[in-house]
């Protein structure tokens, strides 16, 4: 799958995996660039989906419209989004073959902690 980046601040941080462990630590370093290798991998978003790997799921809400979340640990989420808008059908992005990685963040209990963004 194309993959491409919200913003230049978003594409450095996920490509120069020293930036990225100052950022989040080793840990969580380790888990996002997996992540990013095994979106790389996949065809489509059909892809995504099938492949069973930690739970990829439509988002809702305004900032997260049109947007995946993807599990990176417990509570700290990958977010894609396929640029979909609000009056189209998830079907219709099925197929898509590029995505854009938005950032990482945490939204787990009422707040949105973006790690990066």
């Amino acid at each position: 799958m194309k993959i491409t980046f919200a913003n230049n601040k978003v594409e450095k941080t996920m490509t120069d995996a020293t930036l990225l462990v100052r950022k989040i630590g080793p840990q969580l370093a380790k888990a996002t660039i997996k992540r990013k290798n095994q979106l790389e991998s996949l065809s489509n978003i059909v892809d995504l989906f099938a492949s069973g790997l930690d739970n990829p799921h439509w988002l809702g809400g305004n900032e997260f419209y049109g947007c995946i979340g993807w599990s990176i640990t417990g509570n700290v989420r990958l977010i894609l989004d396929t640029g979909m808008k609000p009056n189209e059908s998830k079907l219709d992005y099925s197929l898509s073959e590029k995505i854009k990685i938005k950032g990482v963040v945490d939204y787990h209990g009422g707040k949105n902690e973006w790690l990066i963004y």
